[in-house]
Protein backbone atom coordinates (compact mmCIF):
# COMPACT_ATOMS: atom_id res chain seq x y z
CA UNK A 1 0.00 0.00 0.00
CA UNK A 2 1.51 3.42 -1.04
CA UNK A 3 2.80 5.48 2.16
CA UNK A 4 1.46 8.78 3.01
CA UNK A 5 3.74 11.74 1.89
CA UNK A 6 4.95 10.42 -1.02
CA UNK A 7 5.59 12.13 -4.18
CA UNK A 8 6.18 11.09 -7.59
CA UNK A 9 8.90 13.41 -9.96
CA UNK A 10 8.68 13.17 -13.31
CA UNK A 11 10.91 15.38 -15.66
CA UNK A 12 9.99 18.83 -14.26
CA UNK A 13 6.35 18.43 -12.68
CA UNK A 14 5.66 16.42 -9.04
CA UNK A 15 2.63 14.40 -8.04
CA UNK A 16 0.85 14.42 -4.78
CA UNK A 17 -1.77 11.84 -4.71
CA UNK A 18 -2.73 11.95 -1.00
CA UNK A 19 -3.61 15.88 -2.21
CA UNK A 20 -4.67 15.10 -5.94
CA UNK A 21 -2.43 17.60 -6.81
CA UNK A 22 0.39 18.04 -10.05
CA UNK A 23 2.89 20.58 -9.44
CA UNK A 24 4.01 21.83 -12.83
CA UNK A 25 6.86 24.68 -13.66
CA UNK A 26 4.13 27.19 -13.61
CA UNK A 27 1.19 25.91 -12.13
CA UNK A 28 -0.62 23.42 -9.87
CA UNK A 29 -3.45 21.20 -10.72
CA UNK A 30 -5.82 19.67 -8.48
CA UNK A 31 -7.43 16.99 -10.46
CA UNK A 32 -9.93 13.90 -9.15
CA UNK A 33 -9.71 11.13 -7.33
CA UNK A 34 -10.29 8.99 -10.84
CA UNK A 35 -7.46 10.41 -12.15
CA UNK A 36 -5.64 10.56 -9.55
CA UNK A 37 -5.89 6.88 -8.70
CA UNK A 38 -4.93 6.33 -12.52
CA UNK A 39 -1.86 8.35 -12.90
CA UNK A 40 -1.00 6.64 -9.73
CA UNK A 41 -0.54 3.14 -11.10
CA UNK A 42 0.80 4.57 -13.41
CA UNK A 43 3.64 5.79 -12.00
CA UNK A 44 3.81 2.84 -9.42
CA UNK A 45 4.49 1.11 -12.87
CA UNK A 46 6.67 2.82 -15.66
CA UNK A 47 7.01 1.18 -18.45
CA UNK A 48 4.72 -1.62 -18.20
CA UNK A 49 1.68 -2.11 -20.37
CA UNK A 50 -1.12 -2.58 -18.83
CA UNK A 51 -4.85 -3.90 -20.25
CA UNK A 52 -7.80 -2.32 -19.78
CA UNK A 53 -8.81 -5.35 -17.43
CA UNK A 54 -5.93 -4.57 -14.74
CA UNK A 55 -6.26 -0.84 -15.20
CA UNK A 56 -9.93 -1.87 -13.81
CA UNK A 57 -8.62 -4.41 -11.56
CA UNK A 58 -6.14 -2.13 -9.75
CA UNK A 59 -7.29 1.12 -10.11
CA UNK A 60 -11.38 0.98 -10.17
CA UNK A 61 -10.96 -1.91 -7.44
CA UNK A 62 -13.06 -4.14 -9.99
CA UNK A 63 -16.14 -2.56 -10.12
CA UNK A 64 -17.83 -3.22 -13.49
CA UNK A 65 -16.87 -0.48 -16.12
CA UNK A 66 -17.26 0.10 -19.82
CA UNK A 67 -13.81 0.09 -22.10
CA UNK A 68 -14.99 3.66 -22.53
CA UNK A 69 -14.98 5.02 -19.10
CA UNK A 70 -11.27 3.67 -18.95
CA UNK A 71 -10.45 5.65 -22.48
CA UNK A 72 -12.27 8.36 -21.23
CA UNK A 73 -9.95 8.74 -17.60
CA UNK A 74 -6.72 8.03 -20.09
CA UNK A 75 -8.24 10.43 -22.52
CA UNK A 76 -8.42 13.04 -19.53
CA UNK A 77 -5.49 12.23 -17.78
CA UNK A 78 -3.11 12.50 -21.63
CA UNK A 79 -4.70 15.89 -22.58
CA UNK A 80 -3.73 17.57 -18.78
CA UNK A 81 -0.41 16.19 -19.14
CA UNK A 82 0.52 17.31 -22.60
CA UNK A 83 -1.45 20.70 -21.83
CA UNK A 84 0.89 21.74 -18.78
CA UNK A 85 4.33 19.87 -19.29
CA UNK A 86 7.48 21.30 -20.78
CA UNK A 87 7.80 18.75 -22.79
CA UNK A 88 4.13 19.08 -24.14
CA UNK A 89 4.11 15.06 -23.68
CA UNK A 90 1.13 13.19 -23.27
CA UNK A 91 3.33 10.23 -21.34
CA UNK A 92 0.91 7.72 -21.84
CA UNK A 93 1.41 5.29 -24.78
CA UNK A 94 -1.27 3.14 -26.49
CA UNK A 95 0.10 -0.53 -27.38
CA UNK A 96 -1.93 -1.64 -29.68
CA UNK A 97 -4.10 -4.45 -29.28
CA UNK A 98 -2.96 -4.86 -25.69
CA UNK A 99 -3.33 -1.68 -23.68
CA UNK A 100 -1.64 1.85 -22.41
CA UNK A 101 2.12 2.15 -20.68
CA UNK A 102 3.78 5.19 -19.27
CA UNK A 103 6.72 6.35 -21.03
CA UNK A 104 8.56 8.20 -18.19
CA UNK A 105 11.51 8.17 -15.95
CA UNK A 106 9.88 8.18 -12.12
CA UNK A 107 11.33 9.42 -9.02
CA UNK A 108 9.57 8.45 -5.78
CA UNK A 109 10.66 10.79 -3.01
CA UNK A 110 9.01 11.33 0.62
CA UNK A 111 7.79 14.59 1.87
CA UNK A 112 8.63 16.20 5.36
CA UNK A 113 5.99 17.77 6.92
CA UNK A 114 5.44 19.49 10.14
CA UNK A 115 3.16 17.17 12.26
CA UNK A 116 -0.08 18.55 13.47
CA UNK A 117 -0.39 19.16 17.09
CA UNK A 118 -3.16 16.60 18.29
CA UNK A 119 -6.28 18.14 19.93
CA UNK A 120 -8.93 15.82 21.84
CA UNK A 121 -11.82 15.29 18.92
CA UNK A 122 -14.52 16.81 19.97
CA UNK A 123 -17.37 14.35 22.09
CA UNK A 124 -20.32 16.37 20.85
CA UNK A 125 -21.75 19.41 19.37
CA UNK A 126 -24.49 21.03 20.62
CA UNK A 127 -27.78 19.28 20.20
CA UNK A 128 -30.24 21.42 21.33
CA UNK A 129 -30.87 25.19 20.38
CA UNK A 130 -32.15 27.63 23.00
CA UNK A 131 -32.92 30.66 20.35
CA UNK A 132 -33.71 30.72 17.06
CA UNK A 133 -31.53 30.01 14.35
CA UNK A 134 -30.71 32.68 11.59
CA UNK A 135 -31.32 29.57 9.35
CA UNK A 136 -32.87 26.73 10.82
CA UNK A 137 -31.38 23.46 9.35
CA UNK A 138 -30.15 21.76 11.47
CA UNK A 139 -27.23 19.51 11.62
CA UNK A 140 -25.33 18.25 14.63
CA UNK A 141 -21.98 16.94 14.39
CA UNK A 142 -20.98 14.61 16.51
CA UNK A 143 -17.33 12.53 17.13
CA UNK A 144 -17.97 9.01 18.42
CA UNK A 145 -14.89 7.22 20.80
CA UNK A 146 -14.98 3.67 21.61
CA UNK A 147 -12.29 2.55 23.93
CA UNK A 148 -12.27 -1.18 24.12
CA UNK A 149 -10.32 -3.18 27.21
CA UNK A 150 -9.55 -6.61 27.61
CA UNK A 151 -9.06 -8.07 30.52
CA UNK A 152 -6.68 -10.97 30.98
CA UNK A 153 -7.15 -13.93 33.69
CA UNK A 154 -4.63 -15.80 34.77
CA UNK A 155 -5.57 -19.30 36.45
CA UNK A 156 -4.05 -20.19 39.55
CA UNK A 157 -2.72 -23.11 40.33
CA UNK A 158 -3.87 -25.78 42.58
CA UNK A 159 -1.65 -28.44 44.80
CA UNK A 160 -3.89 -30.98 46.85
CA UNK A 161 -2.01 -33.10 49.76
CA UNK A 162 -1.10 -36.45 48.68
CA UNK A 163 -1.19 -38.90 51.47
CA UNK A 164 0.16 -42.51 51.24
CA UNK A 165 -2.95 -43.85 52.19
CA UNK A 166 -5.01 -41.87 49.88
CA UNK A 167 -3.08 -43.75 47.13
CA UNK A 168 -6.04 -45.96 45.98
CA UNK A 169 -7.85 -42.58 45.42
CA UNK A 170 -5.50 -40.99 43.13
CA UNK A 171 -7.28 -42.10 40.40
CA UNK A 172 -10.56 -40.68 41.08
CA UNK A 173 -8.70 -37.41 42.04
CA UNK A 174 -7.17 -36.96 38.94
CA UNK A 175 -10.19 -37.50 36.98
CA UNK A 176 -12.30 -35.08 39.41
CA UNK A 177 -9.73 -32.35 38.71
CA UNK A 178 -9.65 -33.00 34.85
CA UNK A 179 -13.18 -32.52 34.57
CA UNK A 180 -13.07 -29.44 36.64
CA UNK A 181 -10.37 -27.57 34.61
CA UNK A 182 -11.86 -28.51 31.41
CA UNK A 183 -15.29 -26.66 33.27
CA UNK A 184 -13.54 -23.76 34.16
CA UNK A 185 -11.88 -23.49 30.62
CA UNK A 186 -15.42 -23.84 28.79
CA UNK A 187 -16.71 -21.18 31.25
CA UNK A 188 -13.45 -18.98 31.18
CA UNK A 189 -14.25 -19.48 26.93
CA UNK A 190 -17.50 -18.35 27.28
CA UNK A 191 -16.76 -15.31 28.58
CA UNK A 192 -14.20 -14.32 26.95
CA UNK A 193 -16.22 -14.79 23.52
CA UNK A 194 -19.53 -13.94 24.97
CA UNK A 195 -19.56 -10.32 24.40
CA UNK A 196 -17.30 -10.66 20.89
CA UNK A 197 -20.44 -12.93 19.65
CA UNK A 198 -22.40 -10.04 20.74
CA UNK A 199 -20.84 -7.67 19.00
CA UNK A 200 -20.77 -9.72 15.80
CA UNK A 201 -24.39 -10.04 15.68
CA UNK A 202 -25.34 -6.82 16.38
CA UNK A 203 -22.99 -5.65 13.18
CA UNK A 204 -24.00 -8.62 10.91
CA UNK A 205 -24.00 -7.59 7.79
CA UNK A 206 -27.53 -7.72 7.23
CA UNK A 207 -27.84 -5.12 9.43
CA UNK A 208 -26.01 -2.11 8.22
CA UNK A 209 -28.35 0.85 6.92
CA UNK A 210 -26.85 2.17 3.82
CA UNK A 211 -28.99 5.19 3.59
CA UNK A 212 -27.46 5.96 7.40
CA UNK A 213 -24.22 8.22 7.81
CA UNK A 214 -22.31 8.91 10.96
CA UNK A 215 -20.99 12.60 10.75
CA UNK A 216 -17.93 13.12 12.65
CA UNK A 217 -16.27 16.37 12.79
CA UNK A 218 -13.37 16.70 14.93
CA UNK A 219 -12.91 20.24 17.30
CA UNK A 220 -9.99 21.67 15.41
CA UNK A 221 -12.70 22.42 12.45
CA UNK A 222 -15.74 23.42 14.40
CA UNK A 223 -13.09 26.19 16.25
CA UNK A 224 -13.22 27.24 12.57
CA UNK A 225 -16.92 28.52 12.00
CA UNK A 226 -15.41 28.94 8.52
CA UNK A 227 -14.78 25.31 7.94
CA UNK A 228 -17.41 23.95 9.95
CA UNK A 229 -19.58 26.07 7.34
CA UNK A 230 -17.84 24.49 4.35
CA UNK A 231 -18.64 21.04 6.14
CA UNK A 232 -21.99 21.47 6.69
CA UNK A 233 -22.71 22.67 3.16
CA UNK A 234 -20.67 20.00 2.11
CA UNK A 235 -23.01 17.39 3.21
CA UNK A 236 -26.25 19.34 2.76
CA UNK A 237 -25.43 18.83 -0.90
CA UNK A 238 -24.44 15.10 -0.84
CA UNK A 239 -27.39 15.03 0.28
CA UNK A 240 -28.66 16.64 -2.54
CA UNK A 241 -27.16 13.48 -4.75
CA UNK A 242 -27.89 10.95 -2.54
CA UNK A 243 -30.25 9.33 -0.09
CA UNK A 244 -28.34 9.27 3.06
CA UNK A 245 -29.31 10.83 5.73
CA UNK A 246 -27.12 12.26 8.75
CA UNK A 247 -28.18 10.39 12.08
CA UNK A 248 -27.08 11.04 15.59
CA UNK A 249 -29.00 8.59 17.60
CA UNK A 250 -26.66 5.48 19.10
CA UNK A 251 -29.55 3.46 18.03
CA UNK A 252 -28.99 4.69 14.40
CA UNK A 253 -25.60 4.96 14.55
CA UNK A 254 -24.84 1.36 14.91
CA UNK A 255 -26.85 0.45 12.04
CA UNK A 256 -24.98 2.93 9.64
CA UNK A 257 -23.16 1.78 7.14
CA UNK A 258 -21.19 5.01 6.02
CA UNK A 259 -18.82 7.42 8.17
CA UNK A 260 -17.73 10.91 6.62
CA UNK A 261 -14.64 12.33 8.81
CA UNK A 262 -13.54 15.78 8.41
CA UNK A 263 -10.24 17.05 10.36
CA UNK A 264 -7.58 19.88 9.11
CA UNK A 265 -4.54 18.88 8.05
CA UNK A 266 -1.32 20.74 7.37
CA UNK A 267 -0.29 21.33 3.27
CA UNK A 268 2.87 18.90 2.28
CA UNK A 269 4.99 22.01 2.77
CA UNK A 270 3.61 22.69 6.54
CA UNK A 271 2.64 26.56 5.69
CA UNK A 272 -0.93 26.15 4.65
CA UNK A 273 -4.35 24.62 6.19
CA UNK A 274 -6.10 21.48 4.32
CA UNK A 275 -9.37 20.17 5.25
CA UNK A 276 -9.46 16.28 5.56
CA UNK A 277 -12.13 14.48 3.99
CA UNK A 278 -12.49 11.14 4.65
CA UNK A 279 -15.32 8.38 3.64
CA UNK A 280 -15.28 5.02 5.69
CA UNK A 281 -17.35 2.10 4.85
CA UNK A 282 -18.19 0.30 7.74
CA UNK A 283 -19.71 -2.94 5.85
CA UNK A 284 -16.09 -3.64 3.82
CA UNK A 285 -14.20 -1.68 6.64
CA UNK A 286 -12.90 0.53 4.00
CA UNK A 287 -11.75 3.91 3.91
CA UNK A 288 -12.48 5.13 0.22
CA UNK A 289 -11.52 8.74 0.18
CA UNK A 290 -8.82 10.22 2.47
CA UNK A 291 -8.03 13.55 0.77
CA UNK A 292 -6.71 17.07 1.92
CA UNK A 293 -8.74 20.03 0.26
CA UNK A 294 -7.71 24.16 -0.01
CA UNK A 295 -9.11 25.88 2.35
CA UNK A 296 -8.65 29.39 0.21
CA UNK A 297 -11.92 30.79 -0.14
CA UNK A 298 -10.33 32.11 -3.96
CA UNK A 299 -10.32 28.74 -4.76
CA UNK A 300 -13.64 27.63 -3.92
CA UNK A 301 -15.64 26.66 -6.96
CA UNK A 302 -13.20 24.34 -8.06
CA UNK A 303 -12.51 22.74 -4.49
CA UNK A 304 -15.75 22.58 -3.63
CA UNK A 305 -16.82 20.48 -6.82
CA UNK A 306 -13.86 18.25 -6.31
CA UNK A 307 -15.01 17.80 -3.07
CA UNK A 308 -18.51 16.36 -3.96
CA UNK A 309 -17.77 14.89 -6.87
CA UNK A 310 -14.68 12.25 -4.84
CA UNK A 311 -17.22 11.65 -2.26
CA UNK A 312 -20.03 10.67 -4.55
CA UNK A 313 -17.56 8.50 -6.72
CA UNK A 314 -16.61 6.70 -2.70
CA UNK A 315 -20.58 5.81 -3.27
CA UNK A 316 -20.79 5.13 -6.81
CA UNK A 317 -22.93 7.71 -7.83
CA UNK A 318 -22.28 10.01 -10.79
CA UNK A 319 -24.41 12.80 -11.55
CA UNK A 320 -24.54 15.20 -14.84
CA UNK A 321 -21.64 18.00 -14.22
CA UNK A 322 -23.81 20.46 -15.57
CA UNK A 323 -26.20 19.96 -11.98
CA UNK A 324 -23.53 20.04 -10.11
CA UNK A 325 -22.14 23.26 -11.82
CA UNK A 326 -26.14 24.87 -11.59
CA UNK A 327 -26.50 24.01 -7.84
CA UNK A 328 -22.82 25.58 -6.70
CA UNK A 329 -23.13 28.48 -9.27
CA UNK A 330 -25.29 30.27 -6.61
CA UNK A 331 -22.28 30.55 -4.01
CA UNK A 332 -20.88 33.92 -5.34
CA UNK A 333 -17.32 34.47 -6.44
CA UNK A 334 -16.42 37.05 -4.30
CA UNK A 335 -13.81 35.16 -1.40
CA UNK A 336 -14.69 37.80 0.87
CA UNK A 337 -18.28 37.12 0.73
CA UNK A 338 -17.72 33.28 0.66
CA UNK A 339 -16.12 33.10 3.20
CA UNK A 340 -18.58 35.41 5.82
CA UNK A 341 -21.24 33.03 3.93
CA UNK A 342 -19.34 30.23 5.71
CA UNK A 343 -18.58 31.33 8.68
CA UNK A 344 -22.30 32.50 9.08
CA UNK A 345 -23.34 29.03 8.45
CA UNK A 346 -21.14 27.62 10.79
CA UNK A 347 -22.32 29.77 13.66
CA UNK A 348 -25.77 28.93 12.89
CA UNK A 349 -25.21 25.80 13.40
CA UNK A 350 -23.22 25.53 15.83
CA UNK A 351 -25.97 27.41 17.90
CA UNK A 352 -23.55 29.81 20.00
CA UNK A 353 -23.23 33.06 18.43
CA UNK A 354 -26.58 34.00 16.33
CA UNK A 355 -25.43 37.72 16.52
CA UNK A 356 -22.50 37.01 14.90
CA UNK A 357 -24.36 35.16 12.17
CA UNK A 358 -26.76 37.56 11.03
CA UNK A 359 -23.91 40.10 11.25
CA UNK A 360 -21.58 37.50 8.54
CA UNK A 361 -25.00 37.17 6.37
CA UNK A 362 -25.56 40.98 6.90
CA UNK A 363 -21.75 41.25 5.23
CA UNK A 364 -22.29 39.04 2.64
CA UNK A 365 -25.12 40.65 1.16
CA UNK A 366 -22.71 44.24 1.45
CA UNK A 367 -20.01 42.47 -0.60
CA UNK A 368 -22.09 41.07 -3.15
CA UNK A 369 -25.65 42.53 -3.48
CA UNK A 370 -26.82 41.46 -6.85
CA UNK A 371 -25.67 37.89 -5.60
CA UNK A 372 -29.28 35.61 -5.22
CA UNK A 373 -28.25 33.23 -2.53
CA UNK A 374 -26.43 35.61 -0.33
CA UNK A 375 -29.60 38.02 -0.10
CA UNK A 376 -31.68 35.04 0.32
CA UNK A 377 -30.14 34.24 3.67
CA UNK A 378 -29.85 37.35 4.43
CA UNK A 379 -33.30 38.16 4.71
CA UNK A 380 -34.00 34.50 6.43
CA UNK A 381 -31.29 35.11 9.17
CA UNK A 382 -32.92 38.60 9.73
CA UNK A 383 -36.67 37.75 10.20
CA UNK A 384 -35.69 34.87 12.18
CA UNK A 385 -34.02 36.61 14.79
CA UNK A 386 -36.84 39.18 15.01
CA UNK A 387 -38.77 36.00 15.61
CA UNK A 388 -37.11 34.89 17.93
CA UNK A 389 -36.75 38.25 19.71
CA UNK A 390 -40.43 38.37 21.34
CA UNK A 391 -40.19 42.38 20.99
CA UNK A 392 -43.16 44.48 21.12
CA UNK A 393 -42.50 46.24 17.77
CA UNK A 394 -42.21 42.63 16.37
CA UNK A 395 -44.65 43.07 13.92
CA UNK A 396 -42.95 46.85 12.65
CA UNK A 397 -39.55 45.29 12.15
CA UNK A 398 -40.79 42.40 10.41
CA UNK A 399 -43.40 44.63 7.67
CA UNK A 400 -39.98 46.87 7.30
CA UNK A 401 -38.05 43.90 6.28
CA UNK A 402 -40.40 42.56 3.92
CA UNK A 403 -40.26 46.07 2.11
CA UNK A 404 -36.88 45.87 2.12
CA UNK A 405 -36.31 42.45 0.15
CA UNK A 406 -39.90 42.05 -1.01
CA UNK A 407 -38.92 43.85 -4.66
CA UNK A 408 -35.59 41.73 -4.92
CA UNK A 409 -37.01 38.77 -3.79
CA UNK A 410 -39.40 39.21 -6.83
CA UNK A 411 -37.01 40.03 -8.99
CA UNK A 412 -34.84 37.11 -8.44
CA UNK A 413 -37.40 34.76 -8.19
CA UNK A 414 -38.56 35.47 -11.89
CA UNK A 415 -35.10 34.93 -13.23
CA UNK A 416 -34.72 30.97 -11.55
CA UNK A 417 -36.13 29.02 -8.86
CA UNK A 418 -32.92 29.07 -6.41
CA UNK A 419 -33.92 26.81 -3.62
CA UNK A 420 -32.70 29.38 -0.92
CA UNK A 421 -34.82 32.15 -2.91
CA UNK A 422 -37.75 30.47 -2.64
CA UNK A 423 -37.34 29.50 0.95
CA UNK A 424 -37.13 33.51 1.94
CA UNK A 425 -40.22 33.71 -0.79
CA UNK A 426 -42.17 31.48 0.97
CA UNK A 427 -41.30 33.02 4.64
CA UNK A 428 -42.05 36.61 2.96
CA UNK A 429 -45.86 35.52 1.70
CA UNK A 430 -46.39 33.65 5.33
CA UNK A 431 -45.53 36.45 6.87
CA UNK A 432 -48.09 38.52 5.01
CA UNK A 433 -50.85 35.65 5.57
CA UNK A 434 -50.19 34.07 2.24
CA UNK A 435 -50.33 30.71 2.77
CA UNK A 436 -51.05 29.30 -0.96
CA UNK A 437 -48.46 31.49 -2.67
CA UNK A 438 -45.83 30.19 0.10
CA UNK A 439 -47.21 26.72 -0.98
CA UNK A 440 -46.90 27.23 -4.76
CA UNK A 441 -43.55 28.46 -4.70
CA UNK A 442 -42.09 26.36 -1.94
CA UNK A 443 -43.07 22.95 -4.20
CA UNK A 444 -41.46 24.56 -7.29
CA UNK A 445 -37.95 23.53 -5.36
CA UNK A 446 -36.61 20.07 -6.74
CA UNK A 447 -38.06 17.28 -3.80
CA UNK A 448 -34.09 16.17 -4.00
CA UNK A 449 -33.36 19.44 -2.42
CA UNK A 450 -35.66 20.12 0.29
CA UNK A 451 -33.98 21.18 3.75
CA UNK A 452 -35.71 20.76 7.22
CA UNK A 453 -36.31 24.64 6.42
CA UNK A 454 -38.41 23.73 3.51
CA UNK A 455 -40.20 21.22 5.59
CA UNK A 456 -41.24 23.50 8.54
CA UNK A 457 -42.37 25.93 6.15
CA UNK A 458 -44.20 23.39 4.28
CA UNK A 459 -45.70 22.68 7.59
CA UNK A 460 -46.73 26.21 8.67
CA UNK A 461 -48.78 26.37 5.21
CA UNK A 462 -50.45 23.46 5.42
CA UNK A 463 -51.56 24.68 9.47
CA UNK A 464 -52.47 28.01 8.18
CA UNK A 465 -54.74 26.44 5.27
CA UNK A 466 -56.67 23.99 7.97
CA UNK A 467 -54.48 20.80 6.99
CA UNK A 468 -53.44 20.00 10.38
CA UNK A 469 -52.87 15.94 9.56
CA UNK A 470 -50.54 17.23 6.24
CA UNK A 471 -49.02 19.66 8.54
CA UNK A 472 -47.52 16.80 11.47
CA UNK A 473 -46.48 14.74 8.49
CA UNK A 474 -44.27 17.74 7.31
CA UNK A 475 -43.55 18.50 11.22
CA UNK A 476 -42.16 15.32 11.46
CA UNK A 477 -40.24 15.61 8.35
CA UNK A 478 -38.18 18.19 9.58
CA UNK A 479 -36.93 16.30 12.50
CA UNK A 480 -35.19 13.48 9.97
CA UNK A 481 -32.09 14.55 9.70
CA UNK A 482 -31.55 16.02 13.33
CA UNK A 483 -32.61 13.19 15.67
CA UNK A 484 -34.23 15.60 17.66
CA UNK A 485 -37.32 17.70 17.96
CA UNK A 486 -35.21 21.19 17.45
CA UNK A 487 -36.60 22.18 14.71
CA UNK A 488 -40.05 21.73 15.65
CA UNK A 489 -38.94 24.40 18.95
CA UNK A 490 -37.83 26.83 16.14
CA UNK A 491 -41.24 26.51 14.13
CA UNK A 492 -43.47 26.86 16.80
CA UNK A 493 -43.54 30.65 17.37
CA UNK A 494 -43.33 31.66 13.63
CA UNK A 495 -45.69 33.62 11.99
CA UNK A 496 -48.52 31.68 14.49
CA UNK A 497 -48.27 29.97 17.22
CA UNK A 498 -48.51 26.25 16.84
CA UNK A 499 -49.48 23.91 19.11
CA UNK A 500 -46.88 21.50 19.01
CA UNK A 501 -46.14 20.27 22.88
CA UNK A 502 -47.52 17.21 22.29
CA UNK A 503 -45.41 16.42 19.15
CA UNK A 504 -42.06 17.58 20.68
CA UNK A 505 -42.92 15.47 23.78
CA UNK A 506 -43.56 12.12 22.08
CA UNK A 507 -40.42 12.93 19.97
CA UNK A 508 -38.36 13.46 23.12
CA UNK A 509 -39.95 10.62 24.98
CA UNK A 510 -38.79 8.18 22.42
CA UNK A 511 -35.25 9.60 21.93
CA UNK A 512 -34.66 9.14 25.65
CA UNK A 513 -36.18 5.31 25.31
CA UNK A 514 -33.70 4.77 22.52
CA UNK A 515 -30.68 6.12 24.61
CA UNK A 516 -31.40 3.96 27.33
Amino acid sequence: MLQKNISFIVDEWCFVPNEGQIQFADTLVTIDNRISKLLEYFCLNPGLTHTRDELIEHVWGGTVLTDQAVTQAVFELRKLLKKHSQKQSSYIVTVTKRGYRFDGEVKVEAIAVQKPVQRPVQESVQDSVTKVAPEPDVITASVQRTIETESQIEPQPSSLPQTKSNKSRLPVIVLTLIVIALSSLLIYQHQINGPKDAVNASRHLSHYEFRYAVLNISEDVVDKPELYGVVIKLVEHIGFYSNIRVVKSEEHRKLAAVELNFSTAPSRDGKKLRLLVQYHNRVSDQTHLNRRYSTNFARFHETFPNMIDDLLRAMYIKIPEEDMERDISVFPKNPEALKSLMTATGFTYLGVDFDSAVEHFRKARELVPDNAYATAVSYISEIMSVFSSDKDEQAELIEDLNQEYSLALASILEKSNNPKVCEAYAILALSEGKPDQALQVLLSIPYNQHTPLTYLLLAKAEEARGHTDGAKELYLQATQNTSSPVALEIASPLFFDSNLDSLIKELSSNKVEHEH
